[in-house]
């Protein structure tokens, strides 16, 4: 994790999607969301059309281009950073190459993916399609992988895999907008930034969200913020909880050790 962040830290804000072990989105939404936003993170919505979840694009390209349509009043595109990879099953066979490796494989991505394995994975595909043999899932799974079209990618999705199944899944595949994720656990992407995009011929306006962007303002956090700014370094949770955990073992009397202990516990609600 802390070696995603030092990375997140050397990167430009927007346009980048997998390099060297980091995956990054981008999600469009109203500007009027933001400030939601910035306190609680990404949440699932109510968009269902290809199953229910939080939609995001690979490509900020793409992302761009939807925002573009106009369906969204006043539209931002909030880039965010994935902490968990390997809670993602990508079923577009070249972004699972990138981001897995040598376990990119469908049927490997399958056995990782449910805790019961595939085992579990067989268990509810059966429910949706009695009769259909281990064997023959298997052929299907492995056909998917080496005929990686958007319609196998569905025919997994929609035809294969029962609803209640489907919509559990954080997945990354070929959707109607092109490269996708389609996420039904937020607590595996975070917030890293946002983009206001300009159709107008100038450039977009990138911004940063720093751990001060995320602060509740309940008065209760008061002592957390008033320390945050005068260590403006400290802009992310890593950096912040690293440093005062620090200062807490260290600490020389008992007034240091209530102090930051206190902002050890409060930074910990933010997690």
């Amino acid at each position: 994790m802390k070696e995603y962040i030092k990375k997140l830290l050397r990167e430009s804000l927007l346009g980048e999607e997998y390099g060297g072990g980091s995956l990054y989105g981008y999600h469009v939404t109203s500007n009027n969301n933001l400030d939601s936003i910035k306190q609680n993170g990404l949440s699932v919505g109510s968009r269902s059309m290809q199953g229910v979840g939080l939609y995001g694009f690979y490509s900020y390209d793409h992302a761009l281009r939807y925002a573009s349509k106009g369906e969204i009043t006043n539209p931002i595109i909030v880039k965010f950073y994935v902490t968990s990879p390997n809670r993602f099953l990508y079923l577009n066979m070249v972004i699972a190459k990138e981001v897995l490796g040598d376990d990119y494989h469908l049927m490997t991505q399958i056995e990782n993916y449910f805790y019961g394995g595939f085992d579990e994975f067989y268990g509810e595909v059966l429910k949706a399609n009695p009769g259909l043999t281990r064997e023959s899932l298997i052929e299907k799974i492995q056909d998917i992988e080496t005929n990686n079209t958007e319609s196998n990618q569905r025919t997994l999705l929609f035809s294969l895999i029962p609803a209640t199944m489907n919509n559990k899944l954080n997945i990354v595949w070929d959707g109607n907008y092109g490269l996708e994720f389609r996420i039904n656990n937020t607590r595996y992407v975070k917030v890293v930034g946002y983009d206001i995009p300009n159709f107008h011929g100038k450039e977009n306006v990138s911004h940063g969200i720093s751990l001060i962007d995320s602060i509740p303002e309940d008065s209760k956090y008061d002592v957390l913020r008033d320390f945050l700014l005068q260590n403006l370094k400290l802009d992310t949770f890593d950096k912040a909880y690293g440093y005062v955990d620090n200062l807490y073992m260290n600490s020389r009397n008992n007034r240091e050790y209530e102090f930051y202990e206190k902002l050890s516990n409060l930074l910990g609600t933010l997690k």
